[in-house]
Formats: C-alpha cells, sequence, structure tokens
C-alpha cells in the first residue's frame, strides 16, 4: 500500500501502537505497516505476540497496570500512538481503571520523553462528555462523564495534558484523540446489535430517538495517523472529537442494519427502567464472582445517552475528512460479519 502524501511526515520514523490486538488499535497498526513503515505495536498477552509475530509483526507484550519500567518499549521511536485501554471489563475494580487507564498514561508520555519520543498520540474517547446535554457537543463542551471507564480516562486525558505543560516549546508534541462510536469490519462489540436483529430478536430499549454518532474504522486511523503528522502549531495539547459528518437516531441505525437483512423490526419498544434495573441487578449478582455479567448499565446507555459532535476542529486543523457514509460502512461491517460466519 502506497504511503499517501498527507502521511509523508511518517516516512523514515520508527513507530510505537499501543492496544494492537484491539479494534482501533489493531486496524491502525496494520495500515501503517501497510505502508511499509517500521512500526511495532503492543498487546496485553503472550499468545496474542506469539499470534501476530507469526503473520512477521513486531510485537512487544505491555501491561498497564504492570510496575515494571516502560523506557525500553519506546527507545529509538519516533512517534507513540497510545490506544490501550481497560474498556468493558466491568469485573475489574475501580483502581484496576485508575491504574491502566489514567496512570498508565502519564507513564508512557514520561517514558516516551525521557526516550526523546517526538509525538505522543493519544486515543480517549468522545465519552468523556456523557450523555452530551449542547448539540452538537464541541470540545469545550462541559465533561459529563457517566461510569467508571468514561471517569478514569477523563482523569488520564487530563493528568497526559497538565504533563504537556512541562515539556516547554521545543518538547515533546502531545495530541489527544477523542473517537466517537467506531464500527465496521473488525469490530466486535457491537455485534450482539447486528446479531440480535438478523435473529429477529432485536426490541428498541427507549424510544430509539436517541442520537448516535458513529466513526467507520478507515476514518478514525486516518483521524490518528493526521494527529501524528500535522504541524506542531495545530495539533499540541490540542484535543479533537472524531466521527463522521452527522449524528443519526437508533432508530435510523437499525432500520440501516435490518434493511440489509430484509428484516422488519418489531414496532414495540422496551422501557429503560426495566432494562436498567435489570442490568444493576447482573452487576450486584455476577461481582463476588469476578465475572462479567450478561448485562450492565454501560451497554444499556448505548440505548439512552445522546452523542451528537461538532468535528468542525479536526476538519480544521486536522484536516480530517470522513469518507464513510453510515449506511455504507454499515453494510461494510454486516458482510465482514457474515464471512466471519458471526451472521
Amino acid at each position: 500500500m502506497e504511503l499517501p502524501e498527507k502521511f509523508e511526515a511518517l516516512r523514515g520514523k520508527r513507530l510505537f501502537v499501543t492496544g494492537v490486538a484491539g479494534f482501533i488499535g489493531g486496524a491502525l497498526f496494520r495500515r501503517l505497516a501497510a505502508y511499509g513503515l517500521d512500526v511495532t505495536g503492543s498487546v496485553l498477552f503472550e499468545k496474542e505476540a506469539e499470534s501476530m509475530r507469526a503473520e512477521g509483526f513486531h510485537i512487544e507484550v505491555l501491561d498497564l497496570v504492570s510496575d515494571e519500567p516502560w523506557e525500553r518499549f519506546v527507545e529509538n521511536v519516533d512517534i507513540v500512538f497510545h490506544i490501550a485501554a481497560t474498556f468493558q471489563e466491568v469485573e475489574k475494580s475501580e483502581d484496576y481503571y485508575e491504574e491502566a487507564n489514567n496512570h498508565a498514561v502519564v507513564k508512557l508520555a514520561k517514558a516516551a520523553n525521557t526516550a526523546s519520543v517526538e509525538r505522543f498520540v493519544h486515543c480517549s474517547t468522545v465519552g468523556v462528555h456523557g450523555d452530551v446535554k449542547q448539540i452538537p457537543c464541541t470540545e469545550k463542551t462541559p465533561f459529563n462523564p457517566m461510569d467508571i471507564y468514561h471517569r478514569t480516562i477523563l482523569r488520564g486525558e487530563l493528568a497526559l495534558l497538565e504533563y504537556a505543560k512541562t515539556l516547554g516549546d521545543d518538547g515533546m508534541v502531545v495530541t489527544v484523540n477523542r473517537p466517537a462510536m467506531v464500527y465496521g469490519p473488525g469490530d466486535t462489540r457491537m455485534m450482539k446489535l447486528y446479531q440480535s436483529i438478523f435473529k429477529r430478536r432485536f426490541v428498541m430499549i427507549g424510544s430509539g430517538e436517541t442520537l448516535a454518532h458513529l466513526g467507520y474504522i478507515d476514518d478514525q486511523v486516518d483521524s490518528l495517523i493526521l494527529c501524528g503528522t500535522r504541524p506542531r502549531s495545530d495539533v499540541h495539547m490540542e484535543a479533537f472529537n472524531i466521527a463522521s459528518g452527522q449524528p443519526i437516531t437508533l432508530n435510523e441505525m437499525t432500520r440501516m442494519i435490518a434493511e440489509e437483512g430484509n428484516i422488519r423490526l418489531p414496532r414495540w419498544h422496551v422501557p429503560v427502567w426495566l432494562i436498567w434495573s435489570a442490568a444493576v441487578a447482573c452487576e450486584i449478582l455476577w461481582k463476588p464472582f469476578g465475572a462479567r455479567p450478561p448485562l450492565f448499565r454501560r451497554r444499556v446507555g448505548f440505548f439512552t445517552h445522546n452523542r451528537a459532535f461538532d468535528i468542525s476542529k479536526a476538519r480544521e486543523k486536522l484536516g480530517y475528512d470522513p469518507k464513510w457514509q453510515e449506511k455504507d460502512g454499515l453494510i461494510e461491517a454486516i458482510n465482514w460479519y457474515r464471512q466471519e460466519g458471526y451472521l
């Protein structure tokens, strides 16, 4: 794959990407490798590392909650893309989330600065704005984190930007990328939604008029690379909300998915309070066993929290230009699920 001119600044650079066993980190890592760039990735487990090494990739094992020093991971590296985070591990303690999503961010940034890394791109989430009250939400909209994941991610983002203030005018460039609801081939987080629709088991929770702002995986990868290549004056100590062109309602999104399967969705909806109560009960019952419950409040929040973002800052400063329309992206995702045997 030829390196596009807009990413030419990556040529000759050594790159390090964390969380490459995950959806976003893996897509970014494989794109950079496909460009023929010198890129190393990190994963949490040795089995994941062995699998990816068998494909010919350079892979390290990095645990975000480990006490080991991390300078060796970023030695002689020019750009770090920090994507790894603890996400839906609801069975983990708040201390674990705090360590992985907050303390680890600054620890890795400090190690990168010590190693004279040029740029540090951190992947946060638009979820730091929670159930948005200002529509569309901008980067300056007050934060409103709704759960342990968003709270700890926000603290990590803010701590990183505070640390960046100490680096000086010619120090390491630090940029925060906040993805919206990323989807597309390779995503398994939204897979249950597709499966329930295709198996004719889906019923909307609530009105369905809640806003969802999607971001196709290829567009999201573009935005991360742009964070690592744009001029310092445009990106240093800046945060960018990243999504597709316009938000859509959950009714619109589920209808697009159903149409691809020639499926008629039920007209009746389930009350939010009923499913929310069930999620709370599941979390309480499963917690003593240290296991992930089949239903939890964060999953219910998908149906109740509005997500709608103004991406004009990313367009202006990053040159970000999302290419994928929602229906086209959803069809690509469906084709991948079918190919993999998930549908």
